[in-house]
């Protein structure tokens, strides 16, 4: 299936070789000789078994067995290279309970728990989901989130039921990591239908590039892993649709465009408008073609299914924001504050790295797809003279790493196209020894990436201890809220996915942008120095308990929320509940405290003096 072979296709460009007849005649002079109707001799250009040969030779040039041994051998080797990358944060997903006895299972961020929570609700009650009641309470939201992915962990979770308590859970954990090996699998068949050199080595940054990785790990059950998916499908079937048009990979190009965006209509869409634009300029025959037909006809048909099932509420969800003013307000603020809606350069700085790179070639790129990022844009640009799609995929890596360096949620896209334009990049050079080694030497800062990972420094491990400390104890309070005090929970927007999946109670804030009202909310709780500024708002919110935590982060987090500047030297909500829980607002009383969390308890039959 990876068998490493050279392609006639894929090799450079060679001066053309004029054929001659015997004697020295050009075919070319001899053409006319032929009188219409006149048999032709087999080797003649015009001949049409001459001209069959020519077009099997040149787009499928021949190949060994698909499954021999060998072949066989490599794919497992890259399947479960990807299996360990995926799973390489196994002790942070997988964790026992502080008796040691129960294994509790953890998600990576607050997003997950949403999508989490949506999949509990269908396995309660099926159906599709459109509202969310649990987040921005009492007003819920209307969320851009859909079917597919819920439906897919519904799935894996149905067939884990017979065998796992905790089938929901590991369902979550796992399907990510399944989604990328799916990725890995189809990329080694889709390079075999290529016949592509240099695949494997391909398949080797596939399934080593840390953020590859981190978009199909363990414990992160987020519709990003399946959008890698269909995108790596539906730009693999037009690769092989402009070499030659067929009907099988022109279906599997528009059920893979369609499901992709219905997933999500921003990196699908831009990425789908890409590749269509790019073939209508360069390559327009090959798009106009009977054999695509088929094709758009099940693309057309995903979109009316999708628009069927979710497309009106979809279309509400858009209003409903469009009229909020805190959307319009206080977006900016809180996106500033979510690592993936940050740039490359910006993450390094708040993460203390020194910003370093080439240009916009930041330190962290060559950590995600190696050094030979440097030379890439050359090798493509070098290959449009053998290949028109080179042009494709050149275009496909500007644009990705155009909103990569503005969005790093854009890295995730990056990296597998460039990973996808690798053999054509390669496939210039012909020492094979030579490329490989070049090649695994360009992945040194990859290795230093995962050196991070696997033998973390003190202080990273100390982070990552305290971060699943801070979740045991988070759990433990939801679970004392569900028992002891339910109903609506207000607390800091990074806490209230894990709150409302562990107690089954709403929440005030949510993860989401449409959950954004009631994330200020929450940030105008916790920074007000006046009690009945606060009261007002948990009387607004129908609120039945308080989490709070340490002060400094929710201090910090809503003041750039607000927009507000730092005030050192005044008491906040925060500041008082953590810090003076018995001196709270008469309206409020403790009920919990762990060290790491205090519940409060709101007191409905308090009178104000």
């Amino acid at each position: 299936m990876i068998e490493e072979t050279s392609s006639a296709e894929e090799s450079p460009a060679k001066e053309p070789v004029v054929e001659t007849r015997p004697g020295g005649t050009p075919v070319e002079e001899v053409k006319g000789e032929h009188a219409e109707g006149a048999e032709l001799p087999p080797d003649h250009p015009d001949h049409p078994a001459h001209k069959a040969h020519l077009l099997t030779q040149h787009f499928h040039a021949q190949r060994g067995p698909m499954f021999t041994v060998k072949n066989v051998l490599w794919l497992i080797f890259f399947l479960a290279l990807t299996v360990a990358t995926r799973c390489a944060n196994w002790r942070n997903i997988f964790v026992r309970d502080q008796t040691g006895q129960v294994r509790e299972i953890y998600y990576e961020d607050g997003d997950c728990y949403s999508r989490m929570t949506r999949v509990r609700e269908i396995l309660e009650g099926w159906g599709v989901i459109h509202y969310h009641a649990w987040e921005n309470y009492p007003q819920g939201t209307w969320p851009h989130t859909t079917a597919p992915m819920d439906y897919l962990i519904v799935l894996i979770a149905l067939m884990l039921k017979p065998f796992r308590a905790d089938y929901i859970d590991m369902a979550g954990a796992i399907v990510s990591p399944l989604l990328g090996v799916l990725i890995t699998a189809f990329l080694a068949l889709w390079a075999r239908e290529l016949n592509q050199q240099y695949r494997r080595l391909m398949l080797l940054l596939v399934s080593l590039s840390p953020i590859i990785a981190h978009g199909t790990a363990l414990g992160r059950p987020d519709h990003q892993s399946l959008q890698m998916l269909l995108v790596a499908v539906g730009v693999g079937a037009e690769l092989i649709m402009a070499r030659a048009p067929c009907v099988s990979w022109g279906i599997v190009s528009g059920a893979a465009w369609g499901l992709a965006l219905w997933v999500s209509l921003y990196e699908p869409l831009v990425l789908m408008l890409t590749v269509f634009l790019t073939k209508l300029i360069f390559y327009r025959p090959k798009l106009f073609v009977k054999e695509r037909v088929p094709g758009l006809l099940v693309l057309f048909a995903v979109l009316g299914l999708a628009y069927w099932l979710e497309g009106a509420y979809l279309v509400k969800s858009f209003k409903i924001e469009a009229a909020d003013q805190s959307l319009r307000e206080y977006f900016g603020n809180w996106s500033n504050t979510i690592a993936e809606m940050k740039g490359t350069k910006e993450l390094e700085e708040a993460a203390g790295v020194q910003v370093g790179g080439m240009g916009a070639f930041s330190d962290l790129l060559f950590r995600w797809v190696g050094l030979g990022l440097l030379v890439a844009p050359l090798l493509m640009i070098a290959r449009l003279r053998d290949t028109k799609r080179s042009t494709l995929l050149l275009a496909l890596m500007v644009v990705t790493f155009i909103f990569t360096l503005m969005q790093s949620r854009w890295g995730y896209f990056f990296g597998l196209i460039y990973a996808m334009s690798l053999p054509w990049q390669l496939s210039l050079f012909k020492w094979k020894w030579a490329v490989w080694t070049l090649f695994i030497l360009s992945l040194w800062p990859m290795a230093r990436e995962w050196e991070g990972v696997i033998y973390p420094d003190m202080n990273t491990e100390f982070l990552s201890e305290g971060r699943l400390n801070d979740q045991r104890r988070l759990r433990q309070a939801a679970n004392y809220i569900q028992d002891h005090a339910p109903g609506a929970i207000l607390a800091p927007w990074w806490w209230t996915p894990q709150l409302v999946y562990w107690s089954g109670q709403p929440g005030v804030a949510g993860s989401s942008h449409e959950s954004l009202s009631g994330i200020v909310a929450t940030a105008r709780f916790f920074s007000a120095t006046d009690g009945m500024a606060a009261k007002a708002i948990t009387d607004e919110r129908c609120v039945e308990t308080v989490v709070v935590g340490e002060p400094g982060p929710i201090d910090a987090n809503s003041q750039d929320i607000l927009g507000q500047p730092p005030t050192p030297n005044v008491d906040t909500m925060a500041d008082v509940l953590w810090e003076r829980p018995h001196s709270a607002p008469r309206f409020l009383h403790v009920i919990f405290d762990n060290n790491v969390v205090k519940v409060f308890q709101m007191n409905h039959g308090w009178i104000p003096r």
